[in-house]
């Protein structure tokens, strides 16, 4: 007989089922794309359960809920449990192209796996090493089999970015077995504060994760209080729960903001709302229903942020829009294109280049915030008319470092710190209307305040424009010209 039909002929007679005998083989994930006879063959085994003449009575095969997983991987529960899901009402809300599972199994499956684990390394020390599992775990199993089974049912792929079907089981056993393990090692419950709101009081998932495994339990303790291989028991495992989860989804772009009276964000001060609407509002208004999302549940995020009375022109500031829970994890391109055209009819911003990026992207619109440059145009004025002496001096190419204090309009939101701010140049124009005008076009580091560096904000900010020309200057109006950032790609439509 050869040592992987030793190896299953010492696990079944331990009323282990042959799924889980199939764990110990470290096969690769198409073991469990086939069935589990076909799978067994590739290790030499022929599925045979017909106990020998000379097999001790004692050891013959039970008839008995399997040992390992209690019962989670016996076929029949298997399509029940596709049957479940695909006949359930709320999972059909998700109209994703992926599915992805999520498994809370008892800790006591995780109990009998050392113990089945030990009697392995006692039976076949040569097989496997203990500080290695020997196996593929009762969850892994579950949950390639299921994905197998639910592919070829819902006619879908997996996808760690799909709609999440969640099971819970429980086992009327756990709390009897878990406090078993207060005798193999006692130290590891001393002084231990047992949280009431826990649904596992005795012992959390990391602590026994972390305190019982092979190479830190003793063998010869652990056999004296749980039995090695693990007790057989007529109770199965019992499904607690099911519930479904929509995938996080990310829908990136670029905005301009037309509007002078239009805040970013929703502003509110004291719960009271300082402005009617806002950039992030006229957006989710627009995408939320279609993903199936309350729109106040998305998460806006952009590339820095302009005041109220700011426009963003140019190629548009970038920003995200997280979308939790959502039922599509997709977005047709006709789809994105109305977008676009609904929020611009607002006539107060527009968008352009919508689509869906993965969650690895969003380090653009955060990384390195303070290194990306950024080009503002001001409308500033003067007391008096403006000289050639005053352009010129406002010619500047090249870099120079201001100091910031917070500005006095922010205080009430920020905290009061100096922040240094390279300008990388400016260039100045007189206007032919109005000879007490500028047109200052600036580029900075992102993060500086722009009204603050043309008038200095009572000596806030040094230098500042008013200090280099030497005569006091205001800003009217200002613009967003661009920002350096060439994310995300722009789509040709």
């Amino acid at each position: 007989m050869t040592e992987n039909a030793e190896i299953y002929r010492f696990l079944r007679s331990a009323s282990c089922c042959r799924t889980c005998c199939l764990r110990f083989f470290k096969g690769p994930a198409d073991d469990y794309f086939m069935s589990v006879e076909d799978a067994l063959q590739k290790y030499g085994i022929a599925v045979d359960d017909s106990p020998t003449d000379d097999e001790n009575p004692s050891k013959k095969v039970r008839p008995n809920t399997c040992v390992a997983c209690l019962g989670l991987l016996e076929s029949h529960r298997m399509e029940a449990l596709v049957e479940q899901i695909c006949t359930n009402d709320e999972f059909r809300k998700y109209d994703c192209q992926g599915f992805n599972t999520s498994v809370s199994l008892p800790i006591a499956v995780q109990v009998r796996q050392l113990s089945l684990w030990l009697s392995l390394l006692e039976r076949f020390p040569t097989r496997f090493d203990s500080c290695k599992a020997p196996d593929i775990t009762v969850r892994d199993a579950f949950k390639r089999i299921l994905t197998r089974k639910l592919q070829e049912r819902l006619g879908r792929k997996f996808s760690t970015s799909g709609a999440v079907v969640n099971f819970s089981f429980s086992y009327v056993n756990e709390e009897a077995e878990l406090q078993l393990l207060q005798k193999v090692k006692p130290e590891v419950f001393v002084g231990r504060k047992v949280d009431k709101q826990c649904r596992n009081v005795f012992i959390t998932r990391n602590a026994f994760e972390r305190n019982f495994t092979p190479e830190n339990v003793s063998l010869d303790q652990f056999r004296q209080h749980i039995e090695v291989p693990p007790a057989i028991q007529g109770e199965s495992i019992s499904l607690e729960n099911v519930s479904f989860t929509g995938p996080t989804i990310f829908l990136a772009g670029r905005y301009n903001k037309i509007s002078r009276e239009l805040s970013q964000t929703p502003w509110l001060i004291d719960g009271k709302r300082m402005r009617e609407n806002s950039v992030q509002e006229i957006m989710t208004l627009v995408v939320g229903p279609y993903f199936g999302v309350p729109p106040d549940s998305l998460i806006f995020s952009s590339s820095g942020r302009e005041d109220v009375d700011v426009r963003c022109l140019g190629e548009g500031r970038p920003f995200v829009l997280e979308i939790p829970n959502a039922k599509k994890d997709y977005l047709e391109e006709t789809v994105a294109v109305k977008f676009e055209k609904v929020i611009d009819e607002s006539k107060q911003i527009s968008v352009r280049d919508l689509q869906l990026v993965d969650r690895e992207e969003l380090v653009h619109i955060k990384h390195g915030e303070e290194d990306k440059h950024k080009v503002y145009r001001a409308l500033c004025f003067l007391q008096n008319p403006v000289t050639l002496e005053v352009v010129k001096a406002l010619n500047i190419e090249e870099p120079f470092v201001v100091d910031q204090w917070t500005p006095l309009r922010v205080l009430h939101r920020r905290p009061l710190l100096a922040r240094p701010r390279t300008i990388y140049s400016v260039k100045a124009y007189a206007c032919k209307r109005n000879d007490r005008a500028l047109i200052v076009d600036i580029v900075t580091q992102a993060g500086t305040y722009v009204k603050e560096l043309v008038h200095g904000d009572f000596g806030r900010t040094k230098p500042n424009f008013s200090s280099i020309i030497g005569q006091p200057i205001d800003i009217h109006s200002l613009d967003v010209m661009a920002i350096a950032l060439d994310w995300p790609k722009k789509l040709s439509r």
